[in-house]
């Protein structure tokens, strides 16, 4: 078993001197009997206790007395509480064991009672602090003596649980007070008894019930803070430097050597507001150092992450108003959040006005021109949306400094102005913020009734006496102010700011005047850009009052720039960041305890970031960060871990749905379509109406008496989870029967119908899950997704669970006989159980299902996914590709951010639209990889690597793009080389290599574009069908070509439009690779594809070697250049054809000048004086012999990786590079690694599946914190090699000497495809054991063949079967026209010949005429079964375990020679003497085998059946 420590931390030894080291780790099924004999070890046989305990368990004491059943009660703790723990001394010996839930145990085991504690938890002692949010109830404890293993069972579950604050522990009052001092012995040292506040007493039916004599329960509590003393945080001194140098050189080295000794003591001395610096304080002494900074560029993180849903970083006010911004631009309109004086102020605070000064000649008396101050102004440049605005610049800069000295006139040409001036002048505008021009604005407005009165007389003094003629005139002039003010008379604005100054006796200094009419112009958008300026009629009223409402401008660019944010004023931000952090190891787990006092710093702020590396290990203090997701272009190289300051009040709590707070819910629905809206909003209205009538369960997630989410549940019907085991391998996840409820409603499982949950709550996803299935009493949550549709973002958080196949060999079953003998039998009606057996089958069975399941027990909820930010990128879409991906996914405790897959063309199933054309691996179908949710946890890249960076480790993409990596995994395999070989790049391929080139016609069966290209109804394939010159050849003898073939026929090809060429086979299996060919020589499948195209009039050339192409002028093809190996005499080419063809070479002919299309011509001597011929054709599809792309060619040798013929690695998949491993059909293991028997080294002979499998295994050990090495974990890495006990050390004799390095490999090859014919193929074998000349050629009797395939009209089947010299299934090859599953074939490859039912004999009997049927048989279906291998494996190893089977085994090989393999007649003489215990054994096993999966198995009728039927008669 794997064994992992609590929460999926790497597990801590706590040692003294005197003391010896335990380690606590999560409990597994495994442990049981470990743990049986533990509890047999603490509590013989002794009655009273054994009472007791059965009191403390709320079980019955049979339970605890039998072992059987026992083991069950234990089993079922460990499956259905939170967290169980198990606690191993130095030695590995278990000493210790622990498990604790979020209810008491009691309360669990009661009948109806629910899992409300915490209403009786307060009345009784009243302590508002704990609650089910904080707190841990403890289940059971054994403990062998030793009390620092409770203390290491506290101290480690609280240091992994960072939001625990209590551990509880319920003693009913039941327990005898003997039975009391042994139960609570191992809780005497770290827990005190909580003191009631309440004499009441609950009732006896009440699972908190009193003694007969009427004496309450106890509860016991152990606090967070007895058992981790929480740091002390304080503002760092420099005083400080001596003990954190200790800290940091303690870690790191790199730190000192790069920043200087004292670099510590000088970024403490450098705090400012800006900057600041925490401590973490011990005894005295400094333990670890936080340093802050609130100087973050967030436009950079917003255009590298996806901080929208956190409002990119800004307060909301000021993302309120950049969002509505950027709404408008969108939508095509003018939009700004700028006045031109903003844009003037960033314009003048992007420049140095000072140096531009400077740079100006000056007169003696320091004076400079002002001619050439507007030609230096006017060769300054600013960004385009600055320039935009302020097109003129230096005729702003001149007007601004006309109105900072408004009573002086204008420069002119010949003006001379002192650059002390200019400066004061730009200084005086950029101290001009919002709230200074507010201030402004306020202090005019407030003295507005002496601005009128001025205005008055400024307005009466520029009308003059003419106007005013008469005493009554101005009696009604001064009784009505108004029409003064409304009159024609124009003012001047400088007469007008000259009457308000000091020096005319006005309210107002000159500065202030000069501050008021800038911001007048710049601001209150009115034109007061000279003298000759007039002033309104209102005196600038509305723009002061315009003023007074203005908002703080803001730069914001297009939302698409680049520099979006780039100007955002520093406190419109919300966000500060931990720029450095270190602390003692030995105070890791309370890293936490600087959040609360970093954030106390900026108490303006809301968000606190870190950005780390993608390798660094996961931290204690990053686990309470969430992870912000990358944006799609993201160039930024570290991960971002974001913060908010609410999470630090606690975590939000489930609580049921209140109709009162189904108001709040609306806006979180807004992320679902208006459909589902409805639905979650009518399905919420149902479950308050019907309360516990429903059969639904609504939650609100609340904080701070807010609602941040919503979750919905439904209880299931009793047969949802049996179709959930038959469709799916839940099995493998969950021990079912321990979850069922058993009578009980604390157990069992429940659908997740709806999840929303509020962004900056996501850490506590997995809290608030188990919060949700405590409060509706189950242990078990499943979710199935139709991904058809949008997806739940939780599904994260949750293990995805893969499909299972039906255990039938034909994809459809053949009809039942519509009667059962001679005399018709009335059909008896189904029962519900039949239709509901039947309704599994259909969905088991039913190829087009697009439904994924992900679950999660409440076991796994205790441990948070341990996040691996490595950026794995994976070049290749092989089955050895994916198989890595999909070994990665499914690791339960790891959760991984970036994974990348580089698939040129897409997945398989991106396909399925498209007719067959190419042959496949037949190791994923295309269901399968759909159902794991493959792309939507893997980013998948339509692009092709041309070339790999190992200075800043990325790869260069076809289109110029980067793409980085931590580990880059190459896994390409090989592709047709026919067409490399003449320098020839496949049509669809994007880019061309160097050196070779694209003729329009010409592709490979190997390009992603291939099915594009030859689309139904496209234009190639019209071409084909109406253009009589127009044909397509095939070229090649792999199973591709012949797949090919048919793929033109399906898309209505004429037969007679292509030609089928098909090279020698001297030329395959060069150099020890596996052949290519689809068929060996003589081979009846070939005889029968080829008789198919011969009767289609389709023709076929054998023999010829394609040696080059020719094409014309546009880059058409235009014919082939065959070398014919058919021992033909040479025709030599008449001399005029001699020299057209050297002209044709420097002038290609034109297009008129073609040769006769789809006939061989004779074309002269091939350079190796073989005749040679000319085939005119417009299309070829090559289809031979591998190699490797060109591309990844280039990009692994030009590296320095050592590639001989294939990339060669380790027994690790490693290369000389640490970061780049290689798998997959490109790789061969070193030769230092050969065995002596020739062990095969090409990973061609095994299957890509396995590979890819054994390559996770390889790299998770660099990756899992959890089982992998030190480095994984956080550990320092080593960097002595007299550390390091690995491969690495060994020298080549060494490594020779030890072959079991290299992985084993048992998983058989299968690939198949669609023939001319309409036929179905397979072929099956078995993996390469070792080199081909090595292995014995088959007899005679070793091969089984059945043939009824009707050609004429597909029905019927040819099989052929080999076996090996042990009587073992080698391969299995399949013809015909029905289609099977391939995964139930693979199941038959390995197996002995007697598990077939002794098909040897039978079929040379001529019982047997056709293998299929035999196999499609009802009582085969045992051997399809995805368990079987399980089964076989299970029996092997007892076999080996017993002594008695090994003497027998071992006696009768003595003198048989293996090379030569075991007789049946020998095999049938072991299997007689077999001891009758060990028959007996096997038996029982093959009954429980069956009697476990009669979900699958129906057809075999077993003895406890027969028994219940008896029952029932």
């Amino acid at each position: 078993p794997t064994e992992r420590p609590v929460s999926g931390a790497p597990g801590h030894r706590f040692s003294m001197a005197t003391e010896p080291a335990f380690f606590v780790r999560r409990a597994d099924p495994d442990d049981i009997d470990t743990l049986n004999a533990l509890y047999d070890r603490i509590y013989p046989e002794d009655a009273v206790v054994l009472e007791s305990l059965a009191y403390f368990h709320a079980v019955d004491r049979g339970v605890l007395r039998k072992a059987d059943q026992r083991t069950k009660f234990l089993l079922s703790l460990i499956e259905t509480s939170f967290i169980a723990v198990t606690v191993e001394d130095e030695e590995s010996h278990v000493v210790g064991f622990a498990v604790l839930d979020d209810t008491p145990l009691q309360l669990s085991a009661t009948e109806d009672a629910g899992t409300d504690w915490e209403s009786w938890f307060q009345d009784t002692f009243e302590l508002p602090g704990i609650d089910s949010s904080n707190s841990l109830w403890f289940s059971t404890c054994l403990i062998d003596g030793d009390p620092n293993i409770m203390g290491e069972i506290l101290r480690t579950t609280f240091s992994t649980m960072p939001e625990l604050r209590s551990v509880l522990t319920f003693v009913p009052a039941t327990i005898t007070e003997d039975g009391a001092m042994k139960i609570l012995q191992p809780f005497q040292s770290h827990f005190a008894q909580l003191d009631m506040m309440s004499d009441e007493l609950m009732a006896m039916t009440h699972w908190a019930a009193p003694s007969l004599e009427g004496h309450p329960p106890m509860v016991l509590s152990c606090n967070r803070s007895q058992v981790i003393a929480p740091l002390g945080i304080r503002i760092a001194r420099v005083e400080d430097h001596d003990n954190l140098a200790a800290v940091f050189d303690a870690q790191s080295e790199v730190v000192t050597s790069v920043y200087g000794d004292f670099f510590i003591a000088e970024l403490i001395e450098a705090q400012n507001d800006e900057n600041r610096a925490l401590v973490a304080e011990v005894d005295g002494r400094a333990v670890g150092l936080m340093c802050l900074t609130s100087d973050v560029d967030i436009n950079v993180l917003a255009q590298c992450f996806q901080v929208d849903p956190y409002d990119n970083l800004l307060k909301g006010p000021y993302m309120k108003r950049v969002r509505e911004h950027s709404r408008r631009l969108m939508e095509g309109q003018d939009a700004f959040l700028c006045a031109p004086g903003d844009f003037l102020q960033v314009a003048l605070g992007s420049m140095d006005m000072d140096a531009l000064l400077d740079s100006i000649p000056k007169l003696e008396d320091g004076r400079i021109n002002a001619v050439q101050l507007h030609g230096a102004l006017q060769m300054q440049e600013f960004s385009d949306e600055v320039g935009e605005v302020l097109q003129e610049f230096e005729k702003s800069i001149m007007m601004l400094f006309w109105q900072a000295n408004f009573l002086e006139p204008m420069l002119q040409e010949n003006s001379l102005l002192f650059p002390s001036k200019v400066s004061e002048c730009v200084q005086l505008f950029m101290n001009l913020d919002i709230t200074e021009r507010k201030a402004i604005a306020s202090e005019v407005l407030e003295r507005w009734a002496e601005v009128q009165d001025i205005l008055k007389l400024t307005k009466e003094a520029m009308a003059g006496p003419g106007e005013v003629e008469t005493e009554e005139k101005e009696e009604k002039y001064e009784e009505n102010l108004g029409d003064l003010l409304e009159a024609d008379t124009t003012v001047d604005t400088v007469v007008f700011f000259k009457a308000l100054g000091q020096e005319e006796q006005g309210p107002f200094t000159q500065d202030f005047l000069a501050k008021l009419l800038i911001t007048l112009h710049w601001w209150g958008d009115v034109d007061i850009s000279s003298p000759l300026a007039l002033l309104p009629e209102d005196g600038y009223r509305e723009a002061l009052e315009k003023v007074m409402q203005s908002e703080e401008g803001l730069f914001v660019s297009h939302p698409n720039s680049p520099s979006w944010l780039a100007n955002m004023p520093p406190h419109s931000k919300d966000v500060f960041c931990v720029n450095m952090f270190c602390l003692d190891q030995a105070f890791q787990t309370q890293a936490l305890d600087f959040l609360l006092p970093a954030f106390s710093l900026f108490p303006e702020k809301d968000y606190c970031i870190i950005t780390q590396p993608h390798t660094a290990p996961n931290t204690p203090l990053l686990n309470a960060f969430t992870i912000v997701p990358p944006q799609p272009q993201n160039t930024f190289g570290h991960v971002l871990y974001l913060i908010h300051r609410a999470s630090l009040l606690g975590p939000p709590k489930v609580v049921s749905l209140k109709p009162h707070l189904l108001e709040q819910v609306h806006p979180l629905l807004e992320v679902f379509e208006e459909e589902t809206r409805q639905e979650i909003i009518s399905q919420s209205k149902l479950f308050l109406q019907e309360r516990k009538a429903s059969e639904l369960e609504v939650f609100v997630v609340d904080f701070d008496s807010q609602v941040v989410g919503l979750i919905m549940l439904q209880m299931p019907n009793a047969d949802v989870v049996d179709r959930l085991r038959c469709c799916y391998h839940l099995d493998d996840y969950l021990l079912v029967e321990h979850h069922e409820t058993g009578g009980f409603s604390n157990k069992g499982h429940v659908r997740l119908l709806h999840w929303v949950l509020n962004p900056l709550f996501q850490k506590y996803t997995r809290r608030l899950l188990q919060g949700a299935l405590r409060i509706c009493g189950k242990t078990a949550l499943f979710l199935e997704t139709e991904l058809k549709e949008s997806v739940s973002s939780i599904y994260r958080e949750l293990l995805q669970v893969a499909p299972r196949r039906p255990p039938q060999l034909k994809k459809i079953l053949r009809e039942p006989p519509k009667v059962a003998s001679f005399c018709n039998i009335e059909e008896e009606l189904p029962t519900e159980e039949d239709l509901r057996e039947k309704e599994r089958q259909q969905l088991l069975r039913n190829l087009e299902q697009t439904k994924a399941l992900s679950i999660v027990a409440k076991k796994l909820l205790s441990e948070t996914k341990i996040p691996v930010n490595a950026r794995i990128v994976v070049v290749g879409a092989s089955d050895c590709g994916l198989s890595f991906l999909e070994s990665l996914l499914s690791i339960p405790h790891l959760l991984f951010n970036s994974l990348t897959l580089l698939a040129p063309g897409g997945l398989e199933y991106h396909h399925a639209h498209h007719l067959p054309l190419v042959a496949g691996t037949a190791a994923y179908s295309h269901q399968e990889l759909r159902r794991i949710m493959l792309e939507l946890r893997v980013r998948i890249l339509d692009s092709r690597m041309v070339h790999i960076d190992r200075q800043q480790k990325c790869c260069i993409l076809h289109d110029g793009s980067m793409l980085p990596y931590d580990y880059l995994v190459v896994a390409t395999g090989l592709q047709d080389d026919a067409l490399h070989a003449l320098k020839i790049q496949s049509m669809g391929v994007e880019h061309v290599t160097d050196g070779y080139r694209r003729v329009n016609g010409a592709m490979s069966a190997a390009d992603p574009s291939i099915r594009d290209l030859l689309v139904e109804g496209g234009t190639l394939v019209k071409s084909l069908i109406w253009n009589p010159l127009s044909y397509a050849v095939v070229y090649g003898r792999s199973l591709n070509a012949y797949c090919v073939v048919q793929g033109l026929l399906l898309r209505k090809v004429p037969a007679k439009k292509i030609i089928l060429v098909l090279p020698s086979r001297s030329q395959e299996s060069q150099q020890g690779d596996i052949s290519v060919n689809a068929f060996y020589e003589g081979d009846e499948v070939e005889k029968k594809i080829h008789h198919i195209l011969e009767t289609m009039g389709l023709k076929v050339y054998e023999g010829y070697r394609l040696l080059g192409i020719q094409q014309c002028t546009r880059g058409r093809l235009k014919g082939l250049i065959f070398e014919d190996h058919n021992g033909g005499e040479v025709v030599p080419l008449p001399a005029e054809e001699t020299a057209e063809r050297g002209r044709e070479k420097r002038f290609p002919a034109p297009e008129a000048a073609r040769a006769p299309m789809g006939i061989l011509e004779d074309f002269g001597a091939s350079p190796a004086n073989l005749p040679q011929k000319l085939l005119a054709c417009r299309i070829c599809i090559t289809a031979d012999a591998v190699n490797v792309d060109p591309d990844i060619f280039n990009s692994v040798h030009g590296n320095g990786l050592v590639y001989d013929g294939r990339l060669i690695v380790d027994h690790s998949f490693g290369t000389t590079d640490p970061a780049i491993y290689g798998a997959g059909s490109l790789c061969e293991f070193s030769r230092r690694f050969q065995r002596q028997n020739s062990r095969y080294l090409r990973h061609d002979g095994f299957n890509g599946r396995e590979v890819g499998a054994k390559l996770a295994g390889a790299l998770l050990k660099r990756l899992d914190p959890v089982n992998g090495d030190s480095v994984a974990a956080g550990g320092v890495g080593m960097t002595t090699t007299q550390d390091l006990p690995t491969a690495s050390m060994m020298t080549a004799t060494e490594e020779e000497s030890s072959p079991d390095l290299l992985p084993e490999f048992y998983m058989p090859i299968a690939k198949g495809g669609l023939l001319p014919g309409s036929l179905h193929y397979y072929r099956i074998h078995a993996c390469r054991r070792g080199d081909m000349q090595e292995e014995p050629s088959i007899k005679e009797e070793q091969v089984i063949v059945t043939d009824t395939l009707d050609l004429a009209n597909g029905t019927g089947h040819f099989c052929r079967l080999t076996l090996d010299a042990f009587g073992k299934v080698d391969s299995i090859t399949y013809l015909g026209g029905e289609a099977l599953q391939v995964e139930s074939l693979w199941s038959l490859v390995g197996l002995s010949e007697t598990f077939l039912n002794y098909l040897y004999q039978r079929w040379r009997d001529n019982d047997i005429p056709d293998i299929v049927e035999f196999l499609a048989d009802e009582w085969a279906t045992a051997l399809f079964h995805d368990r079987f291998m399980d089964f076989c494996h299970q029996i092997k190893l007892e076999m080996l375990a017993s002594e008695e089977v090994k003497d027998l085994i071992n006696k009768a090989l003595e003198g048989v020679n293996l090379k030569e393999g075991l007789s049946r007649k020998l095999l049938t003489d072991i299997r007689k003497d077999l001891p009758s215990e060990s028959v007996k054994q096997i038996q029982d096993h093959l009954l429980d085998y069956l009697q476990e999966n009669t979900n699958h198995l129906k057809t075999y009728f077993l003895s406890w059946q027969w028994a219940e039927q008896g029952a029932r008669k």
